[in-house]
């Protein structure tokens, strides 16, 4: 004899959201809903039913036990992304079966509907050997996986209550944890919101000014909305950022002004200040929400994101909102006088780096 009793499992898995789990992942197979060799009739009816018939959040399926049901049984079951709140329905697959402790039987047989009760004869055995107990079998389909829109960390509870036939009774609770940790490398994202596109063109204000007769004078500050996607809807434990121009040669660049643009032509010379406009990065640290100086070619490292400062956006390489960190910058060009400077055009390339730090592919 084995009582009924209580099941409560955890699953986890993390993987690419573009290379799913090949398997399907299992919650229960051949997980016992209680036998009595002595009594066929006391448990081997047992059977499992949802809280609800209509809403998927904890399990969507019969309320009541029937009699004879056979097939498998679609379990709809909710799945909520822990940052962003984003669900969507999985279906779980699921059946009964007898279980038999006859020498004679294999030791389960029969596929029902998890709420279906029935007695069945052993084949192999006599006619009077009934199955002592039933067994439940659930699993959620591989096809299932690539129904999650974007990367995150997913997760659902599923409740079953296992129950007597006669008398109609509740018996135990089975419960499933789900957390499904969905990375999504090909979808790590330096987004410019403005520009809609990973490698913008800004341009920079740097027309003279001042009276036509003195010293004209040149000098921007250039707001550049931007926003780190790590592919895991903001989940990443650590962020890495780093800044950097092309390293061209930058002889007497100030430290309060360590990224540069250069004259375009043959001829210019990029350790000479007059082929060379010197400017500043200062960005908002995502975690303080103050704005600090980039240095060229350092790393930022945060580990503990302001979750308040994150926002939701639409990036053009997918079909669903995910959240972002926004990490603003700004870029500075001090006030100098345009005499000092060879005439024609002053372009650069400043380089933004991301390295989120991700869950590990199990």
């Amino acid at each position: 004899m084995q009582p009924p009793a209580p099941s409560n499992v955890t699953i986890q898995r993390t993987f690419d959201r573009a290379s799913p789990p090949g398997g399907d992942i299992i919650l229960w197979e051949h997980e016992s809903g209680g036998w009595d060799e002595a009594d066929h009739a006391k448990w081997g009816r047992n059977g499992w039913v949802c809280e609800s018939n209509s809403d998927p959040k904890q399990g969507k399926c019969n309320t009541k036990l029937e009699w004879a049901s056979t097939g498998n049984t679609t379990v709809p079951l909710t799945f909520t992304e822990k940052r962003s709140g984003m669900k969507v329905v999985l279906n779980l697959q699921g059946y009964s079966e007898q279980y038999f402790r006859q020498t004679m039987c294999a030791a389960y047989g029969g596929r029902y509907q998890i709420w279906g009760s029935a007695y069945v004869i052993c084949p192999d055995g006599n006619p009077d050997d009934l199955n002592v107990g039933r067994a439940l079998n659930m699993a959620l389909p591989a096809a299932e996986l690539a129904k999650l829109p974007v990367g995150g960390l997913w997760e659902a509870d599923l409740r079953l209550k296992l129950m007597q036939w006669d008398p109609n009774i509740f018996l135990a609770d089975f419960t499933a944890h789900l957390q499904f940790d969905v990375i999504d490398p090909n979808h790590i994202e330096i987004y410019f919101p403005a520009f809609r596109t990973a490698s913008p063109l800004v341009e920079l204000d740097l027309r003279p000014q001042g009276a036509p007769d003195g010293n004209p004078w040149a000098q921007d500050v250039t707001p550049l909305d931007m926003c780190l996607y790590d592919g895991y809807n903001a989940n990443s434990t650590k962020y890495e950022l780093t800044l950097k121009d092309e390293g061209k040669p930058h002889a007497g660049r100030p430290r309060d002004a360590d990224f540069s643009l250069y004259r375009d032509g043959e001829n210019s010379n990029p350790d000479s200040l007059r082929d060379r406009i010197d400017y500043a990065v200062l960005l908002k640290n995502p975690e303080t929400g103050h704005l600090e100086r980039a240095r060229n070619n350092s790393t930022f490292i945060w580990n503990a994101i302001n979750q308040n400062l994150i926002r939701p956006v639409r990036l053009p390489s997918l079909s669903y909102p995910v959240l972002c960190v926004p990490v603003p910058l700004l870029i500075n060009v001090e006030k100098f006088e345009v005499t000092t400077k060879n005439a024609g055009r002053y372009t650069g390339k400043l380089t933004v780096v991301f390295t989120p730090t991700t869950p590990t592919v199990n």
